[in-house]
């Protein structure tokens, strides 16, 4: 009897202890549990090549004693320019067609570029289905005579999104394709780099469908007529509303990737401005050649700096013009310049970019240039 008694108070004891020792541990406040986060590994990105370099020849430079080619693959000759009954034939692009034709070896793409950047010429086009037929007609005649692999039609509209504009220019674009593609030739269409970013009237997802590829002109997003910027910023940071980045993301959702090639253009605009840097009139551009003489290689000018932006990747350079002031005695005028542009180094990180996102086509604005 005294055994089985003391046995119940080992157990009764036992199961107390235990449940003493449950209660302490729950009044206890939890500790928290420091979980090492790994951090995923980075995936090396594959670069695709680059597999084709074009090069827009424009008419006025053909006068150069020797135009070297042999970079690219693809000769884009800029070229012929509509008007209000068809093409152009009085104009000096029309003219040089056949100099064109005695400069580019015969193994190379040749390409020729329809000229659209008159407003007035545009809205009339568009509007007119008779002028387009000439038009459509004319230019293959072209294509034909001067033996042209296909056509960059340079159909530029300034005003922002209109869904009337937007159907004229479905409407020409596919007539055009349609009338290149029967003839055998392929049909390329420039678009503005900010089309996006501006609301400008082009369905590109439509226009991507009716057409052999979309040539991105990846420049003038700071305008000769507003703020002096870069020619069209790397990346966007704290000091832009877009950049390069964002508008290769845009045109991705509606193009594909293989359709896509990126213009760059080898040029800048000189902005002349008051002391709080606001343009004081419309800016001149500068073809990289000539800001590379004025300002890189030597630099005459009053307090000349040139630098890069890590941001834009672009160059920027300030620099002053003082002169006397006419009946003025010892009085003196200061000018205050802003110069950005594109050059190889902020190609070369854009170029690589491209390759990231596996874009493989690029073209360059313009031959004589730089």
């Amino acid at each position: 009897m005294k055994k089985t008694v003391f046995i119940l108070l080992l157990l009764i004891g036992g199961v107390g202890g235990f449940y003493l020792g449950y209660l302490k541990i729950r009044a206890k406040p939890k500790e928290k549990i420091s979980v090492q986060k790994t951090k995923p590994e980075v995936q090396g990105v594959e670069k695709v090549p680059i597999v084709s370099r074009s090069v827009f020849v424009p008419y006025w430079s053909l006068d150069q004693e020797k135009i070297d080619i042999s970079g690219y693959d693809k000769i884009i000759y800029f070229g012929i320019t509509a008007s209000y009954n068809g093409i152009n034939k009085s104009e000096q692009g029309y003219s040089n067609l056949r100099k064109f034709n005695s400069i580019i070896p015969e193994k190379k793409e040749k390409l020729l570029a329809l000229r659209m950047i008159n407003e007035d010429i545009n809205d009339s086009v568009l509007s007119n289905i008779r002028i387009q037929e000439v038009l459509i007609r004319e230019t293959l005649e072209l294509l034909s005579e001067y033996e042209y692999d296909g056509l960059v039609l340079d159909l530029e509209i300034s005003s922002l999104l209109n869904k009337e504009i937007t159907s004229q220019i479905n409407d020409f674009v596919q007539k055009f394709y349609t009338a290149v593609s029967a003839d055998y030739r392929k049909l390329y269409l420039t678009v503005y780099g900010d089309n996006f970013y501006r609301g400008r009237p082009y369905d590109v997802e439509f226009l991507a469908k009716k057409s052999d590829g979309i040539m991105i002109m990846a420049y003038d997003l700071h305008k000769s007529r507003g703020e002096p910027g870069p020619n069209f910023p790397y990346d966007t940071g704290t000091k832009y509303q877009y950049d390069f980045k964002l508008m290769i993301s845009d045109f991705l959702t509606k193009v594909p990737k293989e359709k896509i090639t990126v213009i760059f253009g080898y040029f800048g605009y000189d902005w002349l401005v008051d002391e709080k840097k606001r343009p004081i009139r419309p800016a001149e551009a500068l073809s990289f050649k000539e800001i590379k003489s004025k300002f890189l290689d030597k630099c005459e000018f009053k307090d000349c700096v040139s630098k890069r932006d890590k941001i834009s990747q672009e160059s920027e350079v300030n620099y002053v013009i003082s002169a006397p002031v006419p009946d003025e005695q010892n009085i003196y005028r200061i000018d205050y310049h802003i110069v950005w542009f594109e050059d190889e180094e902020s190609i070369k990180v854009k170029t690589s970019f491209l390759q990231e996102q596996g874009i493989s086509s690029v073209s360059y604005w313009a031959y004589g240039y730089f």
